[in-house]
């Protein structure tokens, strides 16, 4: 007779929330079919598309409950916080329309769970590590492994290897009452900094998610979504900022600032990378030395171009 304990009970909903995700919906999903421990339901929120990928969900043949929630536009954080209403699973799980899940995703990270509950660790979200495609044929491998208490990591980075890794308690999510809506940028890095006050954060060590980068991410259109990361820089300071030292606060504000300062020199946007040190530098001069001066480096670049574009203008007239 084994002397093992018998996995625990539990009970899983996915949330998936779309917008026109009809190319990509379908490949989503059955990467959920695939599943070795399929989910016991599946909830896709439609955030007003506009293409048939509603219809799609509709007609696909699930062998888990498959809900359609339909909602106006507005945004990733709605969304998902409208199929977490509808949930009464022990757990949820994030996935994205657009990525797909590898067969044990589900297993593993159960199996994780109920290891570390068995020793009594207070967790919160296990993830895993992911396999991050790019349209342009690029690839990369999020590795990040994180084994407990990591809030104070969140200041630098979103140490978690993507949404569609998540697997959360639904308790421990709807304790903050679900991502913060009034954010369309970082929105799930200020819930993961959230529960990692209170709670574990674990990764089971395996690329267990297929993740697309496409050309309407951030690094593709970084002025779409600098005003949002300005907003979640605000949001993020006004809930922690006052049990942060000064120079956690300095990391954070301008570590965020970089992430798009570094987008925008990619692109050769040189008025956007000025903009943006002139902001980090109003907010400090450590500005001058952040990340060995990389960000110093491209503003100086930067002005070197537009100067040169701005005699060539005056010298063709």
């Amino acid at each position: 007779m084994s002397d093992k304990a018998p996995p625990l009970a539990h009970s899983v909903c996915v949330v998936i929330p779309m917008y026109n995700g009809a190319d990509s919906i379908e490949q989503t999903l059955a990467s959920l079919v695939g599943q070795t421990r399929l989910p016991d339901h599946v909830i896709v929120v439609d955030d007003g598309s506009t293409d048939d990928g509603p219809q799609r969900v509709k007609d696909f043949a699930a062998p888990f409950r498959l809900t359609l929630l339909q909602q106006a536009n507005e945004g990733q954080a709605s969304a998902r916080n409208h199929g977490l209403r509808h949930s009464e699973e022990t757990f949820v799980a994030l996935l994205d329309a657009d990525d797909q899940w590898r067969p044990q995703k589900l297993e593993k990270q159960l199996a994780l769970y109920d290891e570390l509950s068995r020793q009594g660790r207070p967790v919160g979200l296990i993830d895993c590590y992911t396999q991050v495609n790019y349209s342009d044929g690029r690839q990369q491998v999020d590795d990040r492994c994180k084994n407990g208490r990591h809030f104070y990591d969140f200041i630098h980075a979103n140490v978690v290897n993507g949404v569609s890794t998540a697997l959360v308690k639904r308790d421990v999510i709807m304790h903050f009452g679900g991502f913060d809506a009034s954010l369309r940028y970082s929105e799930d890095r200020f819930m993961w900094t959230r529960i990692a006050e209170y709670w574990e954060i674990h990764t089971v060590p395996q690329v267990l998610l297929d993740r697309t980068v496409n050309s309407g991410n951030m690094t593709a259109q970084p002025q779409k979504y600098y005003l949002n990361k300005i907003r979640f820089i605000e949001v993020y300071l006004a809930r922690y900022g006052a049990q942060l030292s000064k120079q956690q606060r300095i990391d954070f504000v301008l570590g965020n600032h970089t992430d798009f300062l570094n987008a925008f020199s990619r692109r050769g946007e040189h008025a956007q990378v000025i903009g943006v040190y002139r902001q980090m530098l109003e907010y400090s001069w450590q500005t001058l030395i952040f990340a060995n001066g990389k960000p110093t480096l491209r503003y100086l670049y930067a002005r070197v171009r537009s100067l040169r574009k701005a005699t060539a203008s005056t010298t063709a007239t």
